[in-house]
C-alpha cells in the first residue's frame, strides 16, 4: 500500500521534469515498476536530492505537493501503483451506480 503521496509523484517522472524544469535530475529517483514498494523514508530524499539545483527549490510537502497532485497523469500512477487502481476503480464504479 501507498504510504505516502510521494510515490505517485515518482509515478510520473514526465510530470517532475515538466514541473521543476531547469535543473531537474530525473536519474536521482530510482526506478521502481511498483512504487508502493518504494521505502517512505526513501521518497523525500530522493525527490529532494532530485530537485535541490532548480529554480523552484528542493521539493517541500507543504510548498510542491499539491501543485504536483494537480499536474501527474493518473494513468502513470494507476499502472505504477495497484493500490490507486483500485481507488479508482472503485471510485468509478461507484459513480457510475
Amino acid at each position: 500500500m501507498t504510504q505516502a503521496m510521494e510515490a505517485w509523484f515518482v509515478a510520473d517522472i514526465e510530470a517532475l521534469s515538466r514541473f521543476y524544469r531547469q535543473g531537474f535530475r530525473g536519474n536521482a529517483i530510482p526506478g521502481y515498476p511498483d512504487v508502493e514498494q518504494i521505502p517512505k523514508d526513501d521518497l523525500e530524499p530522493c525527490l529532494r536530492n532530485a530537485t535541490h539545483d532548480t529554480t523552484k527549490g528542493e521539493y517541500h510537502k507543504g510548498r510542491h505537493a499539491w501543485k504536483l497532485l494537480k499536474i501527474i497523469d493518473p494513468h502513470k500512477v494507476r499502472r505504477a501503483s495497484r493500490h490507486c487502481k483500485r481507488l479508482f476503480d472503485t471510485l468509478t464504479s461507484k459513480m457510475e451506480t
